[in-house]
C-alpha cells in the first residue's frame, strides 16, 4: 500500500469543502480500509506525523478498524501478523503516554482498549494490567492518566481478573482518587470504581464492598469537584457512576445514603453552579425515589426535598413547552414523582403548608412557584388534595384573576392539571370557573394564556353535567371556534381539544353546532405537509370522535366512511402519534357503532395486528453503521455527506459505540412498544363493544397477545394482558347470549363453558399468572388484579378451574405477597439491610394493595361458600390492614371483610370469634367509613354465623354501640346510618328474641327510609316482614308509622331503592294489610294502586 497516498487521501477527510470530503470518504472505505494494511499504517501516522489533526483522525480510524483485521473473536483469522499485533500495541502505548496532544493520548489509549477488549479474555496481552498498574503509580500525571483510563475502559473485559484481584485494584484506586495533581486521573479513578460496583457484590466479595463503601466520599469529593469546575463532559460521566451505584449492591452506599441525598440536595440548590449540574443532581434524586422509595420514606426526607424543590421552581422563567431539563423543570418533575412515590405526610402536606407564603407572596416569581408546584402534585395524591379543596380552590380562583400575565398562565396549567385528575370535583365549581376561562379568551394576554385556557376548558368539563354545560354552549363553542381560526397551531390544536371535551360533555344538547363544526373541521383531516399539521390532525381526528360520541350514531352516519379513511390514511404517515390516533379513533366508533362496525374490521384488526407484530429494532449488516460514521473528535461541526456523518466533536466523541447503539436501541424500541401498548389496547375497546361480530378475529388476536404479554416494556405487558382478560370476558357473555347457562357459585364446577372459553381461560390464566410471578411494574399488576377482580364477577369460577387447583392457589399466592408488601412490585428497594415497617403509603403503592383486595372480593363472588378455604390463607394480611394508622386502608380493609362474610354466608361460623372481636372493635373508629363498613360488617356476621353463642353474647354491646348512629347528625356520614339500619335488621332477623324490639324498632324506624346506601334496604324491609309474618305485636303496634315510609320506599322515585324480591314481599305485605283494614292506606294513592 502507497504510504504517502493513503496519507493524502486521509488528509482530504479534513478539507472544508463538503465535494473532496465526499469523494476522500468513499476512497478509505472501497480501497484503503478493506486492506489490513491501513491499520499499522494508521497507527504509525497516530505515533510520528506532525500534524496533530490528521494523528487524532488517525487514531479515531484506527480504532474502528482493530475488530475488523485483528480476528481472534468467534474464531475469527487475523489478518495481521504477530510481529505487527505487537509493533502496534508497542507504539500506541508509546503515543498513549507520550504524544504531547492529550486528546491525542487519550485517543490512543482507546486503541489500546479496543485491542485489549479482544486479546485479553483468550489469555493474550496478560502483561498489559501489570503495566497499567505501575503507570498508574508514575510520577508522571499524564501516564497516571493514560494509565487509570485504559484501566476503567477494561474493567468490563476484566471481570473474572478483577474477582481475584481486587485487592489490587482498589489498592491502586485508593490513591489515585485522591490524585494530588491531576482531576483527570481521580475523574477516570471514580468513573472505574463505578464500574468495579457493577462486578463486585456482598455475597462473593464482602471485603471489596466494605473497601469500596469506604470510598464512597472520596467519590463524592470527586464529583463535587468536576461540578464545580464546570466540565459538562466530565461532570455527566461522575453523575452516571452516582446513578449506577443506586442499583449495584446496595451495601455500598447503604450507610451514605442520608449523606448523598443530603449532598445532591445541596448541589440542586446551588445557584452558582451551572443549570446543567443542578438539573443533574436533581436527577439523581429523581432515581433515589424510583430505586430506593422506600429508604426515602424511612429517612423522612421528604418535606425538606419538597421544600428545596419549591424553591427551586421560582427560578422557573419561561413557561413555553421545551425538552431542555432546567432545574426549575427537573424539580417540578422532582415534586410530581415524590407526591406519587411518598405518603401525603411527607410531601403535599409541607407543600400546603408552605403553599399561602408563595401564593401570597410579593415576587410574581413566588406566586407562580407555589401553583406550579401545587399543579404537579395533585396527580400523585388526588385522594388527599381532594379532602383539601376547601384550601386549594380559592387559591386557584385567586391566582386566576393575578394581576401579572405570567401568574395567570401558571394558574391555568395548574388548573388544567387538577381538573385532570379531580375532575368530578372540580366540574362542580363550574359556575366560578368556566365564565374565568371564557374572560381569558377575549384578554389581551396572548397565545400561551389563551392556548392554556383552551386546555383548561378541556380538562374541566369532563366533570360538569350536561345541563350545565348547554348553559355556556353559545358563548363557549363562539369563543372557541375564534381560537382555532389564529394561525399559532398550538392554539388551533388546544382549540380543538376544548370543542371535542365541550361536546362530549354536551351531548346531544351539542347538536345545533354539530353540522358548522364538522364543516370547519373537516378540511383539517388531511394535512400532513409538516410536523405542526399532522399534530393538528391528529387532534381534530380525535375531536371528531368525541363529536360522534356526543351526536350519536345516526347523526355521525354520513362522516364516518371518510373519518375512517383519513384515520387509516394517517397509519402511513410516518408521524410518530398518528398511529395512536387513529386506533383511539377507531375505538371510539367501535364503541358507537357496536355490532354495526362490522364493515371496517377487516381493515382495523389488520392494521392493529401489523403493528403489534412489527419489529422494533433495526438490523444492520456488521459495520454498515460504522462505514457511515467517521469521528474526528476535534472542532465541534456536523457535515452531512450523502447519508454519512463526519462529525467534528471533543474529546469524547467517538464514545463507545456499543454504548450508543444501545441507547439508540432502547429509545426506538420505546417509541415502537408504545403504539404496541396503544394497539392492544385498542383491541380490546374494539373486541369488547363489537362482541359477535369480532369473534373471526379473536383467535389471531389471543395468539398475537398471548406474545406481547412477555414484552419487555410494561405497558404492552399490562395492555396484552388486560385485552385478553376482556376477550375472555367477551367471548362468555357471547356464549351466554347464545344459551350458554349462567354460572353458579363454586368448585367443581356446576356449569361447564365452551370449549371455546375453556381454551382461551387457560392462555388467559397461564399468560396471567406467569407475569405476575416476577412482574415488578406497580401499575402493570394493579390493573392485571382489577382485570381478575372484574372477570370474576361477571363471568364466575370458570376461569379457576383446573385439574390440580394450580391457577386458585397462584392467585392466592400473589394476593398474599401484595398484602404483605413483599411482591416483587412493591419491592423496590433491593437493600439486604431490614428497613423498619413502613406505617404510611403512598396513593400509588395504595392501588396495588386495594385492587388485591378487589381480587379477593372477586374470588369470593365467584366461590361463594367455598371462599372459607380462601379466607384461611389471605385473612392475616388482610386483617392487619383493619389496625393500620391509615383510615383508608382500614376503611377499605373491614369493607373486604364485610364482603367475605357476605360470599362466605354460613361457612363464616369458623370464623366467628376472630372477626367478631375486630369488627366490635372498629365500630368505634374515630373513622366514619371505617365505623360505617364495620356495622356492615357486624350485622352480616350476626345474620350468617351459627356460633349463636359467641355472637349473642356481644348483642347488647353492639346495639348500645349502634344506638348513637341512629340519630341523623349533619356531621355524620350518612353511610354510617344507613348501614347501621341494616345491622339491626340483621341482628333481628337472626335472633329476634334477643333484641329488644320495644326499644329499638321506634328508633330505626326514625331513620327511614334510608337515604344513601339502597342496598341496605333489603334486609331493614326483609326484617319488617318477617316480624309481620311472625305476628310480631311490636311491629303491628307501629303500623301506623310504617306505613309512610312503605309508601316512599315503594314510590318510582327515587329509583331502585328495593331490589325486585325484596318489594315484590313488601307489595305483598301491603296487600294483607290493606285488606285487613283499608284505611290504612287510603291516603296513599301509590300504596292502593300496588294493593289492587
Amino acid at each position: 500500500m502507497d504510504e504517502q497516498a493513503f496519507c493524502e487521501v486521509l488528509k482530504s477527510v479534513l478539507a472544508p469543502d463538503n465535494d473532496t470530503l465526499q469523494r476522500a470518504t468513499h476512497t478509505l472505505q472501497t480501497e484503503y480500509y478493506k486492506n489490513p494494511e491501513s491499520l499499522p499504517l494508521l497507527v504509525k501516522i497516530v505515533q510520528s506525523h506532525p500534524d496533530q489533526a490528521l494523528r487524532q483522525l488517525a487514531a479515531v480510524e484506527a480504532r474502528t478498524l482493530v475488530p475488523k483485521f485483528w480476528g481472534i473473536r468467534n474464531n475469527a483469522p487475523s489478518k495481521l501478523p504477530d510481529n505487527v499485533k505487537l509493533q502496534i500495541k508497542e507504539a500506541l502505548l508509546q503515543s498513549a503516554t507520550q504524544d504531547t496532544v492529550p486528546l491525542i493520548r487519550h485517543s490512543a489509549a482507546r486503541v489500546v482498549s479496543a485491542i485489549a477488549k479482544i486479546e485479553l479474555p483468550v489469555g493474550l496481552w496478560q502483561e498489559l494490567p501489570n503495566i497499567l498498574t505501575q503507570a498508574a503509580g508514575s510520577q508522571k500525571a499524564e501516564d497516571r492518566e493514560v494509565a487509570t483510563y485504559i484501566l476503567y475502559t477494561l474493567l468490563d473485559t476484566l471481570e473474572e481478573q478483577i474477582a481475584s484481584r481486587w485487592s489490587d485494584f482498589l489498592q491502586l484506586f485508593n490513591r489515585s482518587i485522591n490524585d494530588p495533581e491531576s482531576m483527570q486521573v481521580r475523574l477516570n479513578t471514580l468513573l472505574a470504581l463505578g464500574k468495579l460496583s457493577e462486578i463486585l457484590n456482598s455475597d462473593e466479595h464482602p471485603q471489596a464492598i466494605d473497601a469500596l463503601k469506604a470510598l464512597v466520599p472520596a467519590m463524592v469529593a470527586v464529583l463535587k469537584q468536576v461540578a464545580e469546575d464546570g466540565d459538562e463532559e466530565k461532570s455527566n460521566n461522575a453523575f452516571e457512576v452516582f446513578q449506577m451505584l443506586l442499583i449495584v449492591d446496595p451495601a455500598i452506599t447503604s450507610s451514605h445514603f442520608r449523606d448523598l441525598v443530603q449532598f445532591f440536595s445541596d448541589l440542586s440548590v446551588t445557584k452558582n453552579l451551572d443549570d446543567d449540574v443542578r438539573a443533574k443532581a436533581l436527577s439523581f434524586l429523581l432515581s433515589c425515589m424510583r430505586y430506593k422509595k422506600m429508604k426515602i420514606q424511612a429517612l423522612r426526607v421528604g418535606e425538606s426535598l419538597t421544600l428545596r424543590a419549591m424553591e427551586i421552581v421560582t427560578e422557573f422563567k419561561e413557561l413555553e413547552d421545551s425538552d431542555e431539563m432546567t432545574p426549575s423543570r427537573t424539580a417540578l418533575q422532582l415534586l410530581d414523582y415524590m407526591a406519587a412515590a411518598l405518603p401525603p405526610s411527607q410531601v403535599v402536606v409541607p407543600l400546603l403548608n408552605a403553599l399561602p407564603s408563595y401564593t401570597n407572596h410579593a415576587d410574581p416569581e413566588f406566586r407562580k412557584a407555589g401553583i406550579l408546584a401545587l399543579g404537579h402534585c395533585v396527580e400523585g395524591a388526588p385522594d388527599f388534595v381532594v379532602t383539601q379543596l376547601h384550601t386549594v380552590f380559592p387559591v386557584v380562583l385567586q391566582l386566576l384573576n393575578d394581576p401579572e400575565a405570567r401568574v395567570r398562565q401558571a394558574s391555568l396549567e395548574a388548573l388544567m392539571q387538577l381538573a385532570d385528575d379531580l375532575h368530578e370535583e372540580l366540574g362542580k365549581e363550574h359556575a366560578r370557573l368556566v365564565p374565568i376561562l371564557i374572560h381569558m379568551l377575549d384578554s389581551p394576554d396572548g397565545p400561551e394564556v389563551w392556548r392554556r385556557a383552551c386546555n383548561a376548558i378541556d380538562a374541566l368539563l369532563v366533570g360538569v353535567e350536561q345541563e350545565d354545560v348547554q348553559v355556556y354552549l353559545p358563548t363557549l363553542i363562539p369563543k372557541l371556534s375564534a381560537m382555532f381560526q389564529k394561525d399559532d397551531f398550538k392554539l388551533k390544536a388546544a382549540a380543538v381539544g376544548g370543542i371535542g371535551s365541550t361536546a362530549l360533555a354536551a351531548k346531544e344538547s351539542f347538536t345545533p353546532y354539530f353540522q358548522e363544526m364538522m364543516h370547519g373541521l373537516s378540511p383539517y383531516v388531511s394535512l400532513k405537509h409538516s410536523e405542526e399539521e399532522l399534530d393538528l390532525r391528529g387532534i381534530v381526528i380525535d375531536c371528531m370522535g368525541s363529536i360522534a360520541e356526543a351526536v350519536g350514531l345516526q347523526a355521525f352516519t354520513p362522516y364516518v366512511e371518510p373519518l375512517m379513511h383519513s384515520a387509516e390514511e394517517s397509519l402511513h404517515l410516518g408521524h410518530p402519534r398518528m398511529k395512536e390516533t387513529s386506533f383511539m379513533f377507531f375505538a371510539t366508533i367501535a364503541k358507537i357503532y357496536g355490532e354495526e362496525f362490522r364493515p371496517f374490521l377487516e381493515g382495523t384488526t389488520r392494521a392493529l395486528f401489523e403493528s403489534l407484530s412489527q419489529p422494533e429494532t433495526d438490523d444492520f449488516e456488521d459495520g454498515e453503521i460504522a462505514a457511515k460514521i467517521v469521528s474526528l473528535g476535534m472542532g465541534g461541526q456536523k457535515i452531512d455527506v450523502s447519508g454519512s456523518v463526519v462529525q467534528m466533536g471533543g474529546d469524547d466523541d467517538d464514545d463507545d459505540d456499543e454504548e450508543e447503539d444501545k441507547w439508540e436501541e432502547l429509545t426506538s424500541v420505546s417509541a415502537v412498544a408504545f403504539e404496541k401498548e396503544v394497539a392492544a389496547e385498542t383491541l380490546g375497546e374494539i373486541l369488547s363493544h363489537c362482541k359477535h361480530a369480532y369473534i373471526p378475529y379473536l383467535e389471531k388476536t389471543v395468539e398475537i397477545l398471548k406474545e406481547k404479554a412477555n414484552h419487555q416494556y410494561e405497558g404492552v405487558r399490562k395492555a396484552a394482558i388486560s385485552t385478553l382478560w376482556r376477550a375472555y370476558a367477551t367471548l362468555w357473555q357471547v356464549c351466554e347470549e347464545k344459551g350458554m347457562q349462567k354460572w353458579q357459585k363454586g368448585l367443581p364446577l356446576k356449569v361447564h363453558p365452551t370449549v371455546e372459553l375453556q381454551k382461551l381461560g387457560s392462555v388467559v390464566t397461564e399468560a396471567t399468572i406467569e407475569n405476575l410471578k416476577t412482574e415488578t411494574d406497580r401499575a402493570t399488576v394493579t390493573t392485571i388484579f382489577q382485570n381478575i377482580a372484574e372477570t370474576l364477577k361477571m363471568c364466575g369460577p370458570a376461569i379457576l378451574s383446573d385439574a390440580d387447583g394450580t391457577t386458585i392457589l397462584e392467585v392466592t399466592t400473589q394476593i398474599v405477597l401484595t398484602l404483605s408488601k413483599q411482591h416483587p412490585a412493591q419491592l423496590d428497594d433491593a437493600d439486604d439491610e431490614d428497613l423498619p415497617e413502613l406505617q404510611e403509603s403512598s396513593e400509588f403503592d395504595w392501588m396495588l394493595v386495594d385492587s388485591s383486595m378487589d381480587v379477593l372480593l372477586g374470588l369470593a363472588v365467584a366461590l361463594g361458600p367455598q371462599y372459607s378455604d380462601v379466607w384461611k390463607i389471605v385473612s392475616q394480611p388482610l386483617v392487619k390492614y383493619a389496625s393500620s394508622s391509615e383510615p383508608r386502608e382500614r376503611s377499605t380493609s373491614i369493607g373486604v371483610i364485610a364482603d367475605s362474610i357476605k360470599f362466605m354466608e354460613n361457612a363464616v361460623t369458623a370464623h366467628t370469634d376472630k372477626l367478631l372481636k375486630l369488627l366490635v372493635h372498629r365500630i368505634s373508629d374515630e373513622d366514619q367509613d371505617t365505623k360505617a363498613n364495620a356495622a356492615y360488617a357486624l350485622g352480616l356476621l350476626c345474620y350468617f354465623s351459627e356460633d349463636r353463642q359467641t355472637i349473642l353474647s356481644q348483642y347488647n354491646n353492639v346495639l348500645q354501640k349502634l344506638e348513637r348512629f341512629l340519630t341523623r347528625n349533619a356531621d355524620d356520614n350518612p353511610r354510617l346510618l344507613d348501614n347501621a339500619a341494616g345491622c339491626i335488621a340483621r341482628m333481628i332477623m337472626a335472633s329476634p328474641e334477643s333484641v329488644p324490639l320495644g326499644d329499638v324498632l321506634p328508633a330505626l324506624a326514625t331513620v327511614l327510609p334510608l337515604t344513601e346506601d339502597f342496598e341496605e334496604n333489603e334486609p331493614v324491609y326483609k326484617m319488617l316482614v318477617k316480624l309481620y309474618q311472625a305476628s310480631n305485636q311490636t311491629v303491628f303496634g307501629m303500623t301506623q308509622q310504617f306505613i309512610p315510609i312503605f309508601d316512599k320506599v315503594l314510590a318510582p322515585e327515587p329509583a331502585d331503592q328495593l331490589n325486585d324480591e325484596t318489594r315484590g314481599e313488601l307489595i305483598e305485605l301491603i296487600k294483607f294489610l290493606g285488606s285487613k283494614e283499608p284505611g290504612l292506606i287510603q291516603n296513599y294513592p301509590g300504596l292502593v294502586q300496588l294493593a289492587q
